[in-house]
């Protein structure tokens, strides 16, 4: 904004003023955005065995590397 170069010099243009008065609101929504809860909540499901199993097995192989790399 303070680059406008068809302003008198001292004062920036109506047109300078707005962009920069819409990118402050646009600033503002996004930051609000990221505040706002999710519209909807899914209720956690439950995991199957063989989904348990395989996050255990997961789980075991991290152990198993994170002995390997220590």
């Amino acid at each position: 904004m303070a680059s406008c170069t068809h302003g008198n010099g001292r004062a920036l243009c109506f047109e300078c003023v707005k962009a920069g008065m819409e990118s402050t609101r646009a600033r503002r929504a996004a930051w609000t955005q990221r505040e706002l809860p999710f519209e909807r909540v899914e209720t956690p499901r439950k995991l199957s065995d063989h989904e348990v199993a395989h996050r255990r097995r997961m789980l075991e192989h991290l152990v198993e590397a994170a002995r390997r790399g220590a």
